[in-house]
């Protein structure tokens, strides 16, 4: 028997694996998150988060730790997403080092239903591109985010968005449709 240290390919391909199967599980814990958002699911949606998680999406606050990330979710986002969108994660970048990762996604949300005075329309083909990125971090056998930060950028970006609705000139000249 050989009391040598382990061959250090050997070593390298183990140290590998392990990173890839990392990567593989956050993008399954990702990707079960923004299905979980699709769902209404709020408690699924919190257990992704670790217990001290910081999250900050778009133009509703950042908030710390699952409890109030899940009220967050609860409270704002049930009474203001009610569509049947669709939505599309792609191009994650998932750096994993040890027991904590980054992640980087393209989010695409396909719009269906709008919302107007005379009612609900359903229109095929609008859409809006966002971008989340993301720390997890290793508890027990499970990852989980740790950190989030979400903000559509195309085809108009959050910031352009609040910017308009801060211009006087802009918000003077939308008018609701007449009854």
């Amino acid at each position: 028997m050989s009391t040598s240290s382990p061959d250090p390919l050997v070593t390298e391909l183990l140290f590998r694996v392990e990173r890839l199967e990392a990567a593989q599980q956050i993008a399954e814990v990702h990707n079960d998150y923004v299905r979980a958002l699709a769902d209404r699911d709020w408690d699924r949606v919190a257990d992704h988060y670790t217990d001290d998680a910081y999250c900050d999406i778009r133009n509703h606050g950042v908030h710390r730790g699952r409890t109030e990330i899940r009220k967050m979710f609860a409270d704002d986002l049930e009474h203001v997403v009610r569509t049947r969108d669709g939505y599309i994660l792609s191009s994650p970048v998932i750096t994993v080092d040890g027991d904590t990762a980054t992640g980087e996604w393209i989010w695409h949300r396909l719009q269906s239903d709008f919302h107007t005075a005379l009612g609900t329309i359903r229109v095929w083909g609008p859409w809006s591109e966002g971008k989340y990125r993301c720390e997890y971090r290793r508890v027990g056998s499970r990852w989980k985010i740790s950190k989030l930060w979400f903000r559509v950028h195309a085809p108009d970006s959050d910031d352009e968005l609040l910017a308009a609705k801060q211009d006087s000139r802009v918000v003077g000249a939308l008018r609701p449709l007449a009854s």
